[in-house]
């Protein structure tokens, strides 16, 4: 998960992850985050970064960096609007663990 969509099928059972991190809480409701929004700077689960993100057409253009779910850090795939969901190159420059 962590290395996108086209890596998905080379990669081996852990993802190619490092080693797993403690789950990050949603800043609202508490469960699971799935989402990081840098201009809100809030963690959100999936049903609440919906909420957030529908309220008016400013939060629909918020960038969101998606958690990988094997461990736990920000990925490079981002969703933009409602569900559109796209992946952006490494930076061969800084480390976003």
């Amino acid at each position: 998960m962590c290395r996108g969509f086209e890596e998905q099928e080379r990669r081996k059972d852990d993802g190619g992850c490092r080693r797993m991190r403690a789950p990050v809480s949603c800043d609202l409701c508490g469960e699971n985050a799935a989402v990081y929004c840098e201009a809100d700077t809030a963690f959100l689960c999936r049903k609440c970064d919906r909420w957030v993100h529908s309220a008016n057409f400013l939060a629909r253009r918020h960038l969101r960096r998606v958690i990988c779910t094997t461990c736990r850090r920000l990925t490079h795939r981002f969703l933009v609007g409602d569900n559109f969901s796209v992946v952006l190159p490494e930076s061969k420059d800084k480390d976003t663990s």
